[in-house]
């Protein structure tokens, strides 16, 4: 293959991609944006719940738990138990956050806690392991997913 055919394989993926994700946005926009009306954000974790909690929440979660209402659940079909959270009624999550936006840092709370629970660590996609690489098309998309991974999102 050559390197044009290649580069327009390349450019036609990306383009294939860009149209999924703006009829996939249109399609839950429709629904709103998506928010609980009341503010819960939910991860479900595979484990036990009482293990969970047993020490108090993960890192991640405790140093918001003064500011948060925490509720645990059985998850569907036998398969670990579901964390609810939200900013308590009359609570500011800014002080603990600081600049960074609550929510994020509330669905990043929550997936930090179930990544620590389930495997131990926080796993994290920078620094990458292999170092520097040249960026290419295709490249930089999966950088740019990498670093906005935090974001918004199924958690």
């Amino acid at each position: 293959m050559g390197v044009k055919t290649a580069v327009a394989v390349g450019a036609a993926g990306v383009a294939v991609g860009l149209v999924t994700r703006s009829l996939v946005r249109k399609k839950h926009d429709t629904d709103g944006d998506g928010r609980h009306p009341e503010g819960w954000k939910a991860v479900t974790i595979l484990g036990d719940a009482t293990a969970f909690t047993q020490n108090g929440y993960p890192e991640p979660l405790r140093r918001m738990a003064d500011v948060l209402e925490v509720r645990l659940k059985d998850a569907p079909a036998d398969k670990g138990f579901e964390v609810h959270a939200r900013v308590r009624d009359g609570a500011d999550l800014k002080p603990v956050v600081g600049d960074e936006d609550p929510d994020q840092a509330l669905r990043a709370a929550l997936r930090d806690a179930k990544q620590l629970f389930e495997t131990g660590e926080i796993l994290r996609a920078t620094p990458r392991p292999h170092g520097h690489r040249p960026t290419t098309l295709l490249g930089a998309a999966v950088d740019k997913a990498e670093d906005e991974a935090k974001g918004e999102g199924v958690l």
